[in-house]
């Protein structure tokens, strides 16, 4: 598995109700958490995916998550 980018912290002024909740846990976000991006694929683009067939790189489709969700590391 390659290495998870860690995010944050979220910086005082960060509103949660501007982004959806954690896709693992529900919760939302706040100030002063990490959070990583978790790589769900290609989605629906045909180049992507064609791309991702060839071994190329592609812009995937992601969901933001807390960085304990994804790798069970409190911080």
């Amino acid at each position: 598995m390659s290495a998870q980018r860690r995010f944050g912290p979220k910086d005082e002024s960060f509103d949660g109700s501007t982004v959806p909740p954690c896709s693992a846990c529900g919760v939302e976000f706040k100030a002063g958490d990490y959070s990583t991006l978790v790589k769900l694929g290609p989605g629906d683009d045909s180049k992507a995916r064609e791309r991702l067939r060839q071994g190329k790189p592609y812009i995937a489709v992601a969901v933001e998550v807390h960085w304990a969700c994804a790798t069970g590391e409190e911080l």
